[in-house]
């Protein structure tokens, strides 16, 4: 989050800052890194979760007149900011000290910390003091060649003195700082002996500082993933050298014209039944959740008969429909009906589809009522407020926002169609599995090939499926986070980009657009 090295020699372009506030748009590339960082660092290690703390403090404490939010931009990047809030009447706390990590080494948090020092000076503020973590040695060190005196033992080890407090005064003409101004919970003779000694107390911070940090050491942790690899390159090796594998033969047969028929009609069947599925579970989701007694109650019949009933057993029955009902029809209860034979409507795919869907509907519909339950209640309000049809409500408002917590769940509930497909065999269709069946039959020798021919498929089929399911959840979750994470290929462009410019790639976050910022600024100030 900070950097040490001096800011001058080092700088590619004009330096300035913009005053914001905390919620602006443009703080909030700063602030997700800031999470992100402090996560990673420190994870529960306080005993909750390290990003709490940026969103600990009212977005008033760090605007005028209480404190302020500084944004530093190099030819219109975010490069680096800070900010700070009261502490007492005479001080403030310096919070918020960042840098973008592809501007690091430059100086640049220094930079911000003067600044917001003489900001606090122009509203006759004192005093500094901030506090920084152990497991941040390159803020220790910033603070340090800053000239703010530490107020810890620094002859203790980081780990030992956990939370690293600093203070220093901004004002030449400033009288001591009063008993009631400074940190409760501080160690009173520390604190004396610093104030009496500063430069003793300065010079054994630096010798600390030179000390090597030595990183905690987790050999059990290292065993463990040892013995991992050496178990999985033990499996790597019996794959490739094992005879009986026989992967020319899997080579063979994994395109060969009636495995990819077989996998076909596992396709068509997947897809249709996913599309059916989807559907017939919104509307048996909001039949559940209508105030009408009777469509709920039939819902709800519904999810509980085809939850209890077996897949095979549901297909199995369909199968033997015309041996139950030789014509099906509609018509009067009672009365005259219009009716065909039913092996002229239901043909062997339209009994698969039909029973894998009957299943997954029920399936569906829970996952559609949980997305819809998730959504806050203050939006269903929202969209009575505007006086919307109830039908424009849930589909404009609602289901989209309900659509976050549905596309994980159901993308499983593919997967898990996906090999379900499998049973069509017992119904006499030749899906993927079916033909493998077969042809295990007619060539007992290829067995082994032909059920690794089957997994390689199934196999690749999931990954496909896994990866819509990333760009689709990536394109539902727009309204809810402040940025969209990269690509896997935005990744590799960026990781290409970062060799091809030795690593000095400029950051990729900037003000909103319309509001750039430049040298004429009205609420930044040129500083280079």
């Amino acid at each position: 989050m900070t950097d040490t090295a001096h800011a001058t020699g080092h700088r590619h372009g004009a330096l300035a800052f913009r005053t914001v506030r905390p919620d602006d748009p443009a703080a909030a590339p700063m602030l997700a890194d800031l999470e992100r960082e402090y996560d990673a660092r420190y994870g529960d290690h306080f005993g909750e979760p390290a990003s709490t703390e940026i969103n600990r403090y009212p977005v008033e404490h760090f605007t005028a007149p209480l404190g302020t939010f500084v944004l530093l931009y190099e030819d219109e990047q975010l490069v680096a900011g800070g900010a700070f809030k009261p502490y007492d009447a005479d001080t403030i706390e310096l919070k918020r000290i960042w840098t973008a990590p592809e501007a690091r080494g430059r100086g640049l948090a220094g930079v911000v910390v003067e600044e917001l020092e003489a900001e606090a000076g122009r509203r006759g503020f004192g005093r500094v003091y901030l506090t920084t973590g152990p497991r941040q040695p390159e803020a220790v060190r910033l603070y340090t060649r800053l000239g703010y005196t530490p107020l810890y033992d620094v002859t203790k080890s980081s780990e030992e003195v956990g939370i690293h407090p600093f203070e220093k005064t901004i004002r030449t003409d400033a009288a001591e700082p009063t008993r009631a101004s400074r940190p409760t919970g501080t160690d009173t003779t520390n604190r004396t002996d610093a104030k009496t000694a500063t430069d003793a107390t300065a010079a054994a911070g630096r010798a600390a500082l030179d000390r090597p940090v030595i990183p905690l050491r987790h050999p059990l942790r290292w065993i463990a993933a040892a013995v991992v690899l050496v178990l999985l390159a033990n499996l790597v090796e019996t794959l490739f050298t094992n005879p009986s594998w026989e992967w020319p033969r899997v080579g063979k047969w994994l395109f060969s014209p009636a495995i990819l028929t077989g996998l076909q009609l596992t396709l068509v069947a997947t897809a249709l039944s996913a599309v059916i599925s989807f559907a017939g579970g919104i509307v048996v989701a909001i039949a559940r959740l209508s105030r009408n007694p009777v469509l709920s109650s039939l819902a709800w019949g519904y999810v509980w008969l085809f939850r209890s009933v077996p897949l095979i057993l549901v297909l199995v029955f369909l199968y033997n429909l015309g041996n139950l009902y030789p014509t099906i029809g509609i018509g009067v209860p009672f009365g005259p009906h219009v009716e065909v034979p039913t092996a002229n409507v239901l043909g062997d795919l339209a009994i698969g589809v039909i029973g894998l869907s009957l299943s997954e509907i029920a399936y569906a519909s829970e996952i559609v009522r949980a997305g819809v339950l998730a959504v806050d209640h203050g939006q269903h309000e929202a969209a009575q407020a505007l006086g919307l049809p109830r039908h424009r409500q849930f589909l404009r408002i609602v289901l989209p926002q309900a659509m976050r917590s549905i596309v994980p769940a159901f993308v499983n509930q593919i997967v898990g169609l996906l090999k379900a497909s499998s049973l069509l065999f017992y119904v006499s269709l030749l899906d993927l599995f079916g033909v493998v069946q077969n042809l295990s039959s007619t060539y007992p020798t290829d067995i082994i090939p032909l059920l690794v021919v089957a997994t390689l498929w199934y196999l690749a089929l999931t990954s496909a499926v896994s990866i819509v399911q990333y760009y689709v959840e990536r394109w539902t979750s727009r309204g809810s986070v402040r940025t969209l994470p990269p690509t896997p290929l935005q990744r590799v462009r960026a990781a290409w980009r970062r060799i091809r410019t030795g690593g000095s790639a400029p950051v990729r976050s900037s003000a909103p657009a319309g509001r750039p910022v430049t040298a004429d600024n009205n609420d930044g100030r040129v500083i280079s």
